[in-house]
C-alpha cells in the first residue's frame, strides 16, 4: 500500500472515531436532560396525593356551631328515603360530638362532689342534658342537600349537612338542668345557671380546638 493511501485511511478512521465520540456524548447529555425534565415535572405539580375532590355539602365545626355532613347511598328511585337517612347520619355525628363535650364538662363541674349524693346529682345532670341534646338534634333541618350522579346499578349518593348553634344549645341545656335539680341539690353543688352555661360554652369551644 502506498504511503498516501495509508495516510488517507488513517484520516478516515480518525473522522469515524470522532463522529462516534460526538454521538456518544450527545446521547449522554440527552439522557441527562430527559431525566432532569422528569424530575422537574414531578416537582412542579407539588401534589403528592394526585387529583382530589371536596365532598359536596362539606361543613365544619366552628367557634359558634357544631356541624356535620351525612352521606347515604341507595336507589335513585328513593330520593326521599336517602335524604332522611343522610340527615340521620349527620345528626348522629353531631350527637356524638356534643355528648362527648357535655359529659366532660359535667365531670369537671362536679369534680368536687365526692359522695354518693353528688354522684347521683351528676348522673341527673347528665341525663337532663342528654334529653335536651337529643331534642335539639332531632329538630335540626338541613342547611345543604346534594345528590350524586346515578351509577350503572341505578344508585346515587345523597349528602345532607346540618349546623347547631353552640350558644342556643348551651342555653337550652342549662335551663333543662336547672329545672330538673331541686333547690337542695343546687345548694349542695353550688349550682349557678349562668356560670354553668358559661362553662358549657367553654367546653364546646375547647372541643373544636382539641378535635
Amino acid at each position: 500500500m502506498r504511503r498516501w493511501d495509508i495516510i488517507d485511511a488513517m484520516r478516515k478512521m480518525k473522522k469515524i472515531l470522532l463522529s462516534l465520540a460526538v454521538a456518544s456524548l450527545a446521547a449522554v447529555f440527552a439522557s441527562c436532560g430527559s431525566s432532569k425534565n422528569v424530575i422537574s415535572n414531578n416537582n412542579s405539580s407539588g401534589n403528592p396525593f394526585g387529583e382530589t375532590y371536596e365532598m359536596p355539602c362539606a361543613v365544619y365545626d366552628t367557634d359558634t356551631d357544631f356541624a356535620a355532613t351525612g352521606i347515604f347511598r341507595g336507589s335513585s328511585y328513593q330520593k326521599g328515603e336517602l335524604l332522611k337517612w343522610a340527615l340521620q347520619n349527620a345528626q348522629e355525628q353531631v350527637r356524638m360530638k356534643i355528648q362527648h363535650a357535655y359529659k366532660g364538662m359535667v365531670s369537671n363541674y362536679s369534680q368536687n362532689i365526692g359522695n354518693n349524693q353528688g354522684n347521683d346529682i351528676e348522673r341527673k345532670m347528665t341525663m337532663a342534658g342528654d334529653q335536651i341534646i337529643d331534642a335539639v338534634i332531632n329538630d335540626t333541618k338541613a342547611v345543604c342537600q346534594r345528590f350524586g350522579a346515578v351509577d350503572e346499578s341505578g344508585h346515587i349518593e345523597c349528602y345532607v349537612a346540618i349546623q347547631i348553634s353552640k350558644k342556643d344549645l348551651s342555653e337550652k341545656v342549662a335551663n333543662g338542668v336547672k329545672d330538673v335539680l331541686t333547690e337542695d341539690e343546687k345548694l349542695r353543688i353550688g349550682f349557678n345557671e349562668m356560670k354553668y352555661r358559661e362553662q358549657m360554652n367553654k367546653s364546646f369551644e375547647q372541643y373544636k380546638s382539641e378535635n
